[in-house]
């Protein structure tokens, strides 16, 4: 039975090339797409995390802007690492 579903399968990608081509060629690269992404949230919910307390780690983040100027900083003081590694 499995094998007479394969049969159609391939007569219908060889008798419609153009459609199959389009089909299989957008599959690929969702998926593909779909694995980058999910690489790249692992990779950026691990950050920091190989420390023993990396729950205790902050950062501060101010965006602010005076007149014209916009200033956008982070922020992570080396008091809160020293804290981290000595409680």
């Amino acid at each position: 039975m499995v094998n007479n579903y394969f049969k159609v399968a391939v007569r219908n990608i060889f008798k419609h090339k153009a459609f199959s081509l389009i089909n299989i060629l957008g599959l690929s690269i969702g998926i593909a797409c779909s694995v980058l992404i999910l690489l790249f949230v692992t990779h950026e919910l691990s950050y920091d995390r190989f420390h023993e307390k990396a729950d205790r780690i902050h950062r501060i983040a101010v965006r602010a802007s005076i007149g014209n100027t916009k200033i956008r900083q982070t922020y992570s003081s080396a008091e809160t690492f020293r804290k981290l590694l000595i409680d």
